[in-house]
């Protein structure tokens, strides 16, 4: 009875260590795989079936994905806290701005993160 022992095939096109570090930056910065892979020339499939297989990847791949959502949080966090600014144009001049607030932004946020005090009543 022999095993067969599937082994990754290391090929010049593998992704190196130092390749994989700044896929995981890429990803941890933007949250998306397809921007990461592309920026960081690694095949989308490629770190997909890595994260398959090594489980350090893995583990890096949550921690950079975890980093992305807690990024987009505070970015709401601070929009709905601070509105964003809007420029006024009358007959093609600019003549002002005006701050806007999104409302439904702000109740998202207060369900999502307090849903004990926020959330929908008879559910």
């Amino acid at each position: 009875m022999s095993a067969i022992v599937r082994r990754r095939r290391i090929t010049a096109a593998s992704p190196t260590p130092e390749k994989l570090a700044t896929f995981l930056r890429h990803l941890e910065e933007s949250g998306s795989v397809s921007f990461a892979a592309q920026r960081t020339g690694i095949g989308r499939n490629t770190v997909y079936e890595l994260r398959k297989v090594d489980p350090e990847f893995a583990h890096g791949w949550e921690k950079a994905a975890a980093m992305a959502v807690e990024t987009l949080r505070d970015i709401a966090i601070t929009r709905a806290r601070d509105g964003t600014e809007r420029e006024l144009w009358r007959r093609g001049k600019r003549v002002g701005t005006i701050r806007e607030y999104d409302n439904r932004l702000l109740q998202f946020l207060l369900r999502a993160l307090q849903p004990e005090v926020y959330g929908r009543r008879g559910r």
